[in-house]
């Protein structure tokens, strides 16, 4: 059986480089990475994605991308790290980038991370076109 792609990048960000593309429209610009908990089932697994989300299931805090990086030519890996005080406690399973519009560009669902308060963490995610 094929692994799951638990990073999908949304039908809102298809249509918008479509339409780009063919009309000479402009694309809004990736600045911020939200943060959820309800990207598991009962069991652990992350949840499947469709593309077509708009939300995380369970949104628990969105917050401005600390930079990205071109790894390939059709490719861009965003960061965004989190403080040693933000979200402790809290257990991660999703992650979505979000545009200047406040659309969800991408979106992933993961095992659980339980944010410790005492360390930072860096989440990336790719942007593969």
């Amino acid at each position: 059986m094929a692994e799951q792609v638990l990073t999908v990048t949304t039908a809102y960000a298809r249509e918008q480089m479509a339409r780009a593309r063919a009309e000479g429209g402009t694309l809004t610009k990736v600045t911020k990475m939200a943060f959820g908990s309800g990207g598991v089932d009962a069991e652990g697994k992350p949840l499947p994605l469709d593309g077509t989300e708009q939300a995380l299931k369970a949104e628990l805090l969105q917050k401005d991308i600390t930079s990205y990086e071109f790894i390939a030519p059709a490719t861009i890996r965003y960061i965004c790290s989190l403080a040693e005080t933000e979200l402790a406690g809290k257990t991660i399973n999703e992650l979505a980038l979000v545009d200047s519009a406040g659309k969800l560009t991408a979106i992933r669902t993961m095992t659980n991370k339980i944010k410790d308060a005492d360390m930072e963490f860096i989440f990336e995610i790719d942007d593969i076109y």
